[in-house]
């Protein structure tokens, strides 16, 4: 019955607009497709409904798929720690409609030249390009600024209410001991992970989940999203035990509790009840982790216990 319910609040997480990422930007790209649609701008008055609905919504999801890449291109770039979640959307919105002008000019315009033969596709040229980009340049920046706005509000708000990354303490490693700031000066993108959490969350780290150009950081204390990629925080946490066991999520060892069979699933039980899926060609080596981690565990218990045999005679 647990399994049940936690497959459905997962289910109902991927699916829920105010909690996915992916499950908003389809949203608020069918939204726009279909407002565009009914509005019926001079461009495409004289195609039929049909022609209408593929041409914008081909539109708008090119220009959703181009402006997300550029996001996730800039997250994985050196110039990512340096600069506030806010300048990165821009910069990814100005990058997305310069790509966005010249797909328009090499596909979109053919698609809609196709659709009515009587008007010729617009030729591919400099001064084609810069007239798209006058066009539509301004409105692709606004759209992703606004589209990302709810969700860099909620990071803005975090970090006003709990002043992130003012102080913290490191993350724990296997023996329980904090990182040492050793460990901590040679891995500066673990610094600007836990740097980036908000303070009511803290920094005992159980498990990571990526909502595209974001990241879903879960804890002991809750959860916080940040935007941050995948990819880098799972570099960043390399020095503390734990794998991806999936494309879009990684674990700590330490907070594992153990793992169930739901179906074809395997899913890994953490300490806080959080329910992680584990991919089929990852299970293998997850098992083989875990084995390792308890037989270090008996190991230590083993040498606890011999070491105070002699104190007790």
């Amino acid at each position: 019955m647990d399994l049940k319910t936690s497959a459905v609040t997962r289910l109902l997480a991927v699916i829920d607009p105010r909690r996915s990422w992916v499950s908003y930007l389809v949203a608020a790209g069918m939204m726009l497709a279909v407002g565009i649609v009914l509005l019926g701008p001079s461009v495409t008055s004289h195609l039929n409904i049909g022609e209408r609905v593929v041409f914008w919504f081909a539109h708008v999801g090119a220009a959703v798929v181009l402006l997300e890449g550029a996001q996730l291109l800039i997250g994985r770039s050196p110039i990512a720690r340096y600069l506030p979640p806010f300048v990165l959307v821009i910069m990814a919105g100005v990058i997305g409609a310069l790509i966005f002008s010249a797909f328009s000019i090499l596909f979109l315009e053919t698609l809609l030249s196709m659709a009515d033969p009587s008007s010729a596709a617009e030729q591919v040229s400099v001064p084609a390009f810069l007239a798209e980009l006058r066009n539509s340049a301004g409105q692709v920046v606004l759209f992703w600024v606004l589209l990302n706005g709810p969700r860099l509000i909620m990071i803005a708000q975090d970090d006003d209410q709990d002043t992130a990354g003012a102080d913290f303490s490191p993350p724990v490693q296997a023996d329980g001991n904090a990182l040492d700031d050793d460990n901590l000066e040679r891995n500066s993108a673990l610094v600007e992970l836990v740097s980036r959490l908000p303070r009511r969350v803290g920094t005992d780290i159980v498990a990571l989940t990526a909502e595209l150009h974001y990241l879903r950081v879960y804890t002991r204390q809750g959860d916080a999203l940040i935007l941050m990629s995948f990819g880098r925080a799972v570099e960043a946490l390399r020095v503390i035990p734990g794998m991806a066991v999936h494309r879009s999520h990684w674990i700590a060892l330490n907070h594992v509790v153990t793992l169930e069979t739901d179906g074809e699933r395997v899913l890994c039980l953490l300490d806080t009840g959080l329910t992680i899926p584990v991919s089929r060609k990852n299970r293998a080596a997850l098992r083989q982790a875990l084995t390792k981690k308890a037989e270090h565990l008996a190991l230590r218990a083993a040498t606890a216990l011999a070491s105070a045999e002699p104190e007790r005679g």
